[in-house]
């Protein structure tokens, strides 16, 4: 579809854009706008999820992501830093550990990481499926 022809007035982009101010207080706030763009940046990595997904059992020390992940620590300590500043995890410190946690309401997102695991089935000649 050709979109150079649809244009709209002054006057119904101007509405248009009073209406998506209205509706979503996100935009007249400019700095939480940026917060929520961070938080979008930070779930954009793949490692970054493995790293919610793996707090989302329980808290982990940095070492204990390194050894999960697989990654080096100096890449884990950037995507760690990433996550608490978009306000995804935060930190707890014990004794001499630093042991990372998800965000109160990141909590509420458990159900993003829940993925059915099926039991492998043996299907051998004797046994037909």
């Amino acid at each position: 579809m050709d979109t150079s022809s649809i244009k709209c007035t002054p006057e119904e982009c101007l509405h248009v854009t009073k209406r998506a101010y209205a509706a979503h207080a996100l935009l007249a706030d400019e700095r939480e706008l940026r917060a929520q763009a961070r938080r979008f940046q930070a779930l954009g990595n793949a490692t970054r999820l493995r790293i919610l997904a793996l707090l989302s059992v329980r808290e982990l020390c940095t070492c204990d992501i390194v050894a999960a992940t697989g990654e080096p620590p100096a890449t884990i300590a950037h995507h760690l830093r990433m996550l608490r500043e978009a306000e995804l995890i935060t930190v707890r410190r014990v004794s001499k550990f630093t042991l990372y946690v998800l965000a109160e309401h990141v909590l509420a997102w458990q159900h993003v990481f829940d993925i059915p695991v099926r039991e492998h089935q043996v299907v051998s000649s004797d046994n037909p499926q």
